[in-house]
């Protein structure tokens, strides 16, 4: 197995020696500037972790590692021994970004080995930033009838049970709430009215929900929101959980739809 973790949307550039194996551990020797291909989907920021270890070339001590990016600088962290980094990449509009590892200093040979072996990476990752079905700066937060955060198939996102709350830590201020939501078990998985509402149990607005799309909640000064599939509330066989739908990951990519 190489150094990339599958289904990461990474691919190695140049700047790499071939991969190889010693006592059951596979990886490959560096350099300088190792490069990266990783494919960011989302505009979200990611995380770029990678296990390595200083080398011959850095004399087997403490070295400082650079993440670049077209000749930029994006992170910087210490290297002081076999270990595992993990450097935050800022957010862009989705495309394939090169990343450079690079390191000042070394190139000291190495004994009986013609090439120069700075550091070798055993393991590399590259993935989105953990982020929750709420837009972190939304001034809100889950009460009741959510299920915890979980992934599956690459997508990441919350089941909710019979009236999940949501609760707007400041009244009036945000004027709007996008959610993703897709049908789930607990309406058969078909078409079902999604009815939101306010803390005084009136009704901002409902929307059927008939495959997975964007729903645009209106807030109108609610301090506290309920999310109430109508008919849902059934149960699967192999879970005793009520998951009427769920709600995936926020991404500043949502739009609201068309009216």
């Amino acid at each position: 197995m190489d150094i990339l973790t599958p289904a990461n949307n990474t691919s190695l550039g140049s700047g790499w020696f071939p991969l190889e194996a010693y006592r059951a551990e596979s990886f490959r020797w560096v350099t300088n500037d190792a490069e990266i291909y990783a494919a960011a989907l989302r505009n979200v920021k990611h995380y770029l972790q990678v296990h390595l270890e200083p080398g011959p070339g850095l004399n087997l001590k403490p070295f400082e590692l650079l993440i670049k990016e077209k000749d930029q600088t994006l992170a910087r962290t210490t290297v002081k021994g076999r270990q595992m980094i993990s450097v935050e990449i800022p957010a862009t509009e989705p495309m394939v970004r090169k990343l450079v590892l690079h390191v000042e200093g070394g190139g000291r040979p190495a004994p009986n080995d013609a090439r120069l072996l700075n550091f070798r990476v055993f393991k590399v990752t590259f993935m989105p930033a953990l982020i929750d079905v709420l837009a972190p700066d939304a001034g809100a937060k889950l009460g009741s009838g959510w299920y915890p955060l979980e992934t599956f198939n690459g997508e990441t996102f919350r089941w909710a049970g019979n009236d999940a709350k949501i609760t707007l830590n400041a009244p009036g201020e945000a004027k709007q709430l996008m959610l993703e939501i897709e049908p789930g078990p607990g309406v058969n998985s078909k078409p079902f009215v999604l009815r939101v509402l306010n803390d005084a149990g009136v009704q901002l607005t409902e929307a059927k929900v008939e495959t997975r799309r964007v729903v645009a909640i209106q807030l109108d000064g609610a301090s506290s929101l309920t999310l109430h599939a109508e008919g849902g509330g059934k149960k699967i066989g192999s879970d005793d959980r009520i998951m009427n739908f769920r709600v995936f990951q926020y991404s500043p990519d949502l739009k609201a739809p068309a009216k």
